[in-house]
């Protein structure tokens, strides 16, 4: 089976998952759903992007809904290393807005954009190539 690893904590061995209480008075119930977790426990899941198997840690369930502020309706679906290209993806499209949106680029922006836009062309998140030289 392979197993995703996280980078803070050590997969459990099968039958020995963690177990860490919760605070219901910190956490969001949807109108749907009144229930609070009383408990997290590790929980081995598939990841709905890459197929593996990961695991949703105790800590990481109760920073999710404890300290984030998820709705306890929110699930975890992707693996640490599927939601950390995500957010690298979704920075560099935001880099990519900001440094398009400017009237007189400075050579250094104009290097920034370029840069960026050829990342996003090489990971298959934006497909039209003239978009690379709009900053001169």
């Amino acid at each position: 089976m392979d197993l995703v690893k996280h980078p803070r904590f050590p997969n459990p061995n099968p039958g020995e998952e963690e177990t860490i209480k919760g605070d219901p008075s910190q956490q969001n119930a949807t109108d749907a759903v009144y229930a609070y977790f009383d408990s997290y426990t590790d929980k081995l899941l598939t990841c709905q992007k890459c197929g593996r198997k990961f695991y949703f840690f105790a800590k990481e369930q109760k920073y999710w809904y404890e300290v984030l502020g998820f709705w306890n309706d929110a699930r975890c679906i992707h693996c640490v290393e599927c939601r950390t290209k995500t957010h690298k993806v979704k920075k560099l499209q935001k880099e990519y807005e900001l440094l398009q949106k400017l009237d007189n680029p400075l050579p250094d922006e104009v290097r920034k954009f370029r840069i960026t836009a050829k990342t996003l062309i090489k990971i298959g998140c934006m497909k039209d190539r003239s978009k690379v030289g709009k900053l001169g």
